[in-house]
């Protein structure tokens, strides 16, 4: 009869515990639960765009592009002087952009004495709005790189984008 008394005084012990702590307990447990639910709507409804980007190249260079980078997200190969594909999906975040690339080499260019070589540049991010899932990676000559967000595979014809550029570098000159 020993152990039963001893069990009846330990159950008594652990229901007085429980009627006492029992909402701290409960509190504790369900709190973790409570902030990720909130800060998941608060994500969804007023937090910074997020998710999955696909990225797409364009080339306006003379020699072929055998692959890219962006962030370390891997984007597509281009031909020289246009071409080019999408990649999905990679995130991409961030105030700077680190963007490398590999040149190849057409067969004139290797007869010339050409080889492949790799090219990197640090360059702003431009801010991502809602709804803004494609980031288009222009390759200018000079290894000047653009990059420019959208809500599809629409974008700015090549010629703007090189005139933009180069308005960009004569106001930096003055």
């Amino acid at each position: 009869m020993g152990f039963f008394r001893a069990y009846k005084k330990i159950d008594g012990a652990v229901n007085r515990g429980y009627a006492r702590w029992g909402k701290w307990l409960w509190g504790a447990l369900i709190l973790p639960v409570v902030v990720y639910l909130g800060w998941s709507v608060w994500a969804a409804v007023w937090g910074p765009p997020s998710g999955p980007v696909t990225l797409i190249i364009h080339s306006e260079i003379d020699r072929p592009i055998l692959g890219f980078s962006v962030n370390g997200v891997a984007g597509s190969n281009a031909f020289a002087y246009g071409g080019g594909g999408a990649t999905c999906c990679g995130s991409i975040s961030g105030d700077k952009a680190e963007v490398i690339w590999t040149l190849s080499t057409t067969r004139a260019q290797y007869d010339a004495g050409l080889r492949k070589e790799t090219r990197k540049v640090t360059i702003p991010l431009p801010k991502r709005e809602w709804g803004e899932n494609y980031l288009h990676t222009y390759f200018l000559p000079d290894d000047n790189v653009y990059l420019w967000w959208s809500t599809g595979f629409n974008s700015p014809s090549a010629d703007d984008i090189v005139a933009q550029v180069a308005q960009k570098q004569r106001q930096n000159v003055h």
